[in-house]
């Protein structure tokens, strides 16, 4: 390319020319630019920066004036282009460098935190690093704004790792700056905030960056310091370890001894703030809470300098920073702070003093005392770290510590800590303690001996010690540090199997059984060793093969199943032979009684003898399978009936854990193995168990095979399910209809049901008088017989009914299956409801039909309810089933009319109106019928002032205040009428235990029973926390909730103030105390419900102020007793509120209530003590 046209560009003087020839040039060849420059002569390179010097202070001086200029973009375009041609003309110059470059440069390169487009930025960038090289004494003026850009740009969000790189490039640049001039160019500031950066710290050259600063003397480290405590309650573990490093290579890069002191200073005034640190998170992070406590995160960055201790320097340094804060802070009174200098203590271990040996021996001697003594300190925490600690050093250290010291240690741990009964944490500990010595082999010539003492521990009352302990097993196992069994003897991990209610536990020691009981042999041996734990205990082989798919595949559990059905057909087959011939025994025996008469007695033993021999030769043929198949009884001795149930037990739990295994397409062909081997022989196991106590679990086997592959069981269920008397449980029928199910035949089930409440419908319908017979006294006094109905059972078909709709995977069978037969089911319950309209006396007991009718009735609707819905396959069937609601509810607001209700009616509309609560959680209701159960909910607070009753309406609102929000939450409208039904059901239920008189409390009518009040708070805590999710200074409707809770219990304390026991916790009523023991549990909902009761007294007559600030001063006293989750804060902010309104009250009232004002002032001044105002 011509270095002419280059000139020819310029010489027109107009930017836009020259900016079109160099992006044309430029398309053509990236060289060719570079080429023109080099080509130019001195003079030329004068004359054309003559021109570009006007051009670059025309726009930095147009980019400084208005830095979001429209054309900003052509400001970039043009700073890059200018930027590109001075660093060619720096690589092309000599001796003499042009006029208009120097300031062009320093103009561009002062424009650089204006500088928004990267390309342009790096170029200048670039530009001004070659311009420095030229001329070193203009390095730290143009390095200022350099490294400034590039900051900023590595402090992004969306920066790169590289943008890190380009900083740390310019190390030597950043070193030969001054305090003065990083504090006045506001590099200081772009550093410090750099510590807050997660990315830029995570990077190893952005930690030597902030690294290097601690060079800049105790100005910059005072300031970087802060910014580290600034930064670490918000910081994250990895974040407090980058923190770590950068002290460290701070540390070890300082050359001047004073800078390395004062780096030395930093980090032991982190030392003593990890030592005397909250165990508590206490940094807000994005309007929450960090969940690391501030311990925890100091632990984190020394332990970044301790990892180093290796190096003998570093080592020194640590036990020279650690001496005046260690030794004194681990005997300090508060246990805590013990607790938290012995993290430090043993994540340092060991100290060396670096001033000879006998001055190390002492420092270890010290170390040995310290561990020994925390080992057996008060504090349960303290004890746990040791524990651990301790653990730990013996297995690195071993060697180096004294024989009398291990054994010291050993005694403590296993004779006394082990079985702490102050702490199951403690005992948990040591035997994770023992787990962690396992890892060094120098410790099992110890443990082989010591383990088995602790074998006590697996009966360990705590869970958490019973699963350590059976994981201890597990390694001493796996190591084969010593045989098993010469720990603990198996019956013990047997019999703690069978025991324990575990999940953890239990599986655990299945995998520690497996071997035993399931090993990698053949089936054979396999099922010899579940024949002998079946045998051994039947309740641990149960558990055992429940856990067992955790150890071992489908393939290992098919053929387990297999060899168990052929050792059921054998052993059923030989059983019944033998039940055969002693059968044809005893017949021949009662023939020969008879003819024995007329014979002599002579003849009678020579007939005997003969008899005998005889049944000799049957016995002997009677060994012989059955077949044509070997008998193969596996060497095994007699068995029990039990033993027998037990194995198919073991069927039963592997194919009910495993049936989607089973099912898997890969696995078919054992599946189907499995089918057609228990199909052959149904007949045969059932003529086996059909009077025995295994035809249960039988039944419950071939549940999981198809009805047609067991016929002859199909008819056996029916038939026992039509046997069952009317008052059956459903423990005896639950394994009836669960084969029912499993086979499909719900069909069947549903006919004998509705067979079962058909008549009896009909006959309480029949029994109806008319409308104008009788009144409803008369009528209520009228029997109803059943003796013309002597083969239904009414109760039978309702508690099946309500099995099939508890049970999940029945329910969803039926539903799927049978639909229609339980909507006809559904229609016919129907009538239930009019008897009871008509006559409600006919209620006797909750146990009667009609109660249990109307209650199945209700959830067979619910259920249907939500199968429309969730099918999304029936539209109109879901809005007809919303209209069958509406009408159930309809039905109970025409039952709360009578004011002679009978009582037990209450109770069914109670527990109508719970079921139906249920729908408004899974949001399966509609607005209209939502209206209305608001509706009934609160007549039935104002109808029913029971406990339960004013619990369930709570619970109700709470269900409808979420409903409500998360309908609004997704777009949906919601009408402003229910926030108002909502908030005057809980208005109702506050207030009518406070309207109770004493009289009626005493005697329970008003009072809340244990149970109740337990549930009554935990709704209320609900209901607080979801107005503290929505914001109550957002929307009124949530701020009325939480002020009338205020208020409540506001109104409490004035009431209470008057009498003699003034702020005496037993003179609250127990709606105060469940809404006081509901906020206290988190630190947000107290705040927010002290804040709307301060917020409150805006609205309060001025003469009621005085009255109101010694109820809130009575509520903070009551509180400060017993704070549960409420922060210091929360009470500082609390009275600083109340002072600001105390100070509201006039002299002359505080006067005329001059007690008052005494009590008031010396509860504030306790308040103010105790939070150390």
């Amino acid at each position: 390319m011509d270095h002419e046209s280059l000139l020819r560009a310029v010489e027109t003087s107009d930017c836009t020319v020259f900016i079109e020839w160099y992006e044309k040039t430029q398309s053509q060849n990236n060289l060719a630019i570079k080429e023109s420059v080099d080509r130019l002569s001195k003079t030329h390179l004068c004359g054309i920066w003559t021109v570009f010097i006007k051009w670059v202070v025309d726009i930095t001086n147009s980019l400084k004036e208005n830095p979001n200029s429209s054309e900003k973009d052509s400001i970039m375009k043009t700073l890059l282009i200018m930027s590109t041609m001075a660093t060619y003309t720096i690589q092309n110059m000599s001796n003499n460098e042009p006029h208009g470059l120097t300031p062009s440069l320093k103009a561009m390169n002062g424009s650089l935190k204006l500088v928004t487009c990267k390309k342009a930025g790096a170029s200048i960038c670039e530009m001004s690093e070659h311009y420095w090289k030229v001329h070193p004494e203009l390095e730290m003026i143009l390095s200022v704004n350099v490294i400034s850009w590039l900051l900023t740009q590595a402090l992004h969000p969306k920066a790169s790792l590289v943008s890190v790189k380009h900083v740390w490039n310019h190390k030597g640049s950043i070193e030969k700056l001054n305090p003065q001039v990083l504090e006045r160019s506001g590099l200081l500031e772009l550093f410090l905030s750099g510590i807050s950066n997660s990315k830029f710290i995570s990077t190893s050259e952005g930690r030597k960056c902030i690294a290097c600063l601690f060079h800049f003397g105790p100005s910059v480290i005072q300031a970087l310091q802060k910014s580290f405590k600034k930064f670490i309650p918000l910081a994250t573990i990895s974040d407090c370890e980058y923190l770590g490093e950068i002290y460290f290579k701070a540390w070890r890069s300082a050359l001047v001894e004073q800078s390395r002191a004062d780096i030395e200073f930093s980090i032991q005034d982190m030392m003593y703030s990890a030592v005397t640190a909250f165990r508590t998170p206490v940094g807000a992070v994005e309007g929450g809470v960090n969940k690391v406590p501030m311990n925890k995160l100091l632990f984190h960055l020394l332990h970044a300098i301790h990892r180093q201790r290796k190096q003998r320097t570093v080592a020194i340094l640590i036990h020279n920073l650690y001496k005046p804060i260690l030794w004194r802070y681990l005997e300090a009174s508060n246990g805590l702070v013990r607790a938290n200098a012995l993290c430090l203590f043993f994540d340092a271990f060991p100290f060396e003093s670096g001033e000879g040996i006998e001055e190390d021996e002492v420092v270890r001697n010290k170390q040995w005392q310290i561990m020994l003594s925390s080992l057996m300190d008060p504090v349960p925490l303290v004890r746990i770290i040791t524990i651990q600690g301790t653990c730990r050093i013996l297995t690195e250290y071993w060697e180096i510590v004294p024989v009398n010291i291990i054994q010291d240690f050993i005694t403590a741990l296993l004779r006394k800590l082990l079985y702490d009964s102050s702490s199951a944490d403690v005992r948990a500990n040591v035997v994770k303690g023992l787990v962690t010595m396992l890892e060094s082999k120098q410790t099992h010539n110890l443990l082989e001996k010591m383990i088995p003492l602790t074998n006590k521990v697996l009966h360990d009352p705590n869970e958490k010690v019973r699963a350590e302990y059976v994981f201890l097993l597990t390694h001493v196992q796996k190591l084969k540090v010593s045989k098993l069994w010469e720990v603990i003897e198996i019956s013990h991990l047997i019999s703690r199997l069978a025991m324990d209610s575990s999940t953890t536990v239990c599986r655990r020691l299945v995998a520690l059984l497996a071997p035993f009981y399931f090993p990698k042999s053949t089936p054979e041996i396999v099922f010899q060793r579940c024949l002998r734990l079946v045998i051994d205990n039947r309740e641990a082989s149960r558990k055992f093969f429940q856990h067992i798919s955790n150890c071992v595949g489908v393939e290992q559990m098919a053929q387990l199943i297999l060899i168990i059905w052929k050792f059921l057909r054998n052993y059923i087959h030989k059983q019944l032979q033998q039940n055969r011939n002693s059968q044809e025994r005893e017949e021949a025996a009662r023939q020969n009684r008879s003819r024995a008469t007329k014979r002599s007695r002579r003849g009678e033993q020579a007939e005997s003898s003969s008899e005998t021999s005889g049944d000799e030769d049957k016995e002997n043929q009677d060994g012989s399978t059955d077949d044509g198949e070997e008998d193969d009884d596996y060497g095994m001795e007699e068995f029990s009936e039990a033993s027998i149930v037990g194995l198919i037990d073991v069927v039963c739990i592997l194919l009910s854990g495993n049936k989607t295994k089973f099912k898997a397409p890969q696995n078919a062909a054992f599946w189907d193995d499995i089918k057609s081997r228990f199909t052959k022989t149904c007949s045969l196991f059932f003529r086996y168990f059909k009077n025995s106590d295994g035809l249960r679990s039988l039944i419950y086997l071939y549940g999981f095979m198809s009805s047609t592959a067991s016929t002859l069981l199909l008819s056996f269920v029916k038939s026992q399910l039509k046997s069952l008397p009317d008052e059956a449980t459903s423990k005896e029928f639950s394994h009836l209809i669960d084969v029912m199910c499993n086979w499909g035949r719900g069909e069947d089930l549903l006919d004998l049901i509705t067979d079962h409440l058909q008549q009896s419908l009909i006959s309480f319908i029949s029994d109806q008088p008319s409308e104008n017979s009788g009144s409803r006294k008369d009528s209520g006094k009228k029997r109803v017989s059943f003796k013309g109905f002597n083969d239904d059972k009414p109760m039978l078909g309702l508690h099946c009914m309500i099995y099939i709709l508890q049970h999940p995977y029945n329910k969803k069978i039926v539903l799927r299956q049978n639909l229609a037969q339980i909507e006809q089911l559904c229609d016919s319950l129907k009538a239930v409801t009019m008897i009871i309209e008509n006559n409600p006396e006919i209620l006797k007991n909750k146990d009667s039909f009609l109660f249990v009718a109307a209650s199945v009735y209700v959830k067979i609707i619910l259920v249907l309810t939500c199968f429309y819905k969730r099918t999304n396959q029936e539209g109109l069937m879901y809005e007809e089933s919303q209209k069958k609601i509406l009408e159930i509810l309809n039905w109970t607001s025409r039952l709360m009319i009578d004011e002679h209700l009978n009582p037990l009616v209450g109770d069914l509309i109670s527990s109508v109106v719970a079921s139906i609560s249920n729908l408004v959680v899974i949001h399966s209701i509609s607005w209209e019928v939502h209206r209305q159960f608001l509706n009934i909910a609160l007549q039935m607070v104002l109808r029913f002032p029971s406990s339960n009753h004013l619990t369930l309406s709570m619970t109700c609102a709470y269900n409808s205040l979420v409903f409500i929000w998360t309908e609004r939450s997704i777009g949906n409208e919601c009408d402003t009428d229910f926030d108002r039904q909502i908030n005057l059901i809980i208005d109702c239920v506050l207030e009518r235990p406070n309207s109770a008189t004493e009289d009626s409390v005493t005697s329970g009518e008003m009072c809340l029973n244990e149970d109740d009040w337990l549930i009554l708070r935990n709704v209320i805590r609900k209901i607080l926390e979801e107005c503290h999710r929505h914001n109550p200074e957002k929307h009124e409707s949530v701020r009325t909730i939480v002020r009338k809770m205020g208020d409540t219990i506001r109104l409490d304390m004035i009431q209470y103030q008057q009498s003699e026991k003034l702020g005496d916790s037993i003179g609250l009523r127990q709606i105060s105390k469940a809404i006081i023991a509901a906020f206290r549990i988190r630190n947000v909902l107290a705040k927010m419900m002290l804040d709307e009761i301060f917020e409150a007294l805006k609205t309060d007559e001025k003469e009621n102020i005085l009255s109101n600030l010694v109820a809130i001063t009575r509520l903070l006293e009551h509180l400060s007793q017993d704070k549960g989750q409420i922060s210091a804060g929360t009470f500082v902010h609390a009275i600083v509120s109340f002072e600001k309104w105390w100070s509201t009250v006039g002299e002359v009232e505080k006067n005329a209530n001059a007690d008052l004002v005494l009590h008031v002032n010396a509860t504030v001044k306790d308040l103010k003590k105790a939070f150390s105002m």
